[in-house]
């Protein structure tokens, strides 16, 4: 059985002394809304990549929004996604995974990750970390 401990640590932060190319300008309120539609699984399976499909509604406000990742089911963190002015979007989450053996523990760390972009009042991306894929694919209402 494995448990996931949030870390929390957003790649902007665990980057920040590396060198890196610049980043793009962030958005301001031109995507702000209510995006829904489908969060469909397109690989992997287990608690962690949750149903197959899933309906789901994000807010964006102030060009960035905060994806419910599943940690430990029904349990969700928010991962926080920064979007760009192009209407590209990313953000990134580590946390810690520990699997319980019968002689004792492991522990690792994963990513989540939450990349895409939006374009008119369509937004599409991709929810990825070791075990699965979900796809998006919403529309703002």
């Amino acid at each position: 059985m494995a448990s996931r401990l949030l870390l929390c640590c957003t790649l902007s932060g665990l980057m920040a002394g590396c060198a890196t190319m610049p980043a793009k300008p962030p958005a301001g309120p031109q995507f702000d809304g209510v995006y829904q539609g489908d969060n469909r699984l397109i690989s992997g399976f287990g608690f962690i990549c949750e149903p197959a499909d899933v309906p789901r509604t994000l807010t964006i406000h102030g060009g960035r929004f905060d994806y419910p990742f599943p940690v430990n089911a029904p349990r969700t963190a928010p991962l926080p996604v920064q979007i760009a002015e192009d209407g590209t979007f990313y953000g990134a989450m580590q946390y810690g995974v520990v699997t319980t053996m019968r002689f004792g523990s492991n522990y690792r760390t994963e990513w989540a990750i939450v990349s895409g972009s939006i374009s008119g009042p369509d937004l599409q991306g991709t929810v990825s970390n070791d075990e699965c894929t979900r796809q998006l694919a919403m529309q703002r209402h």
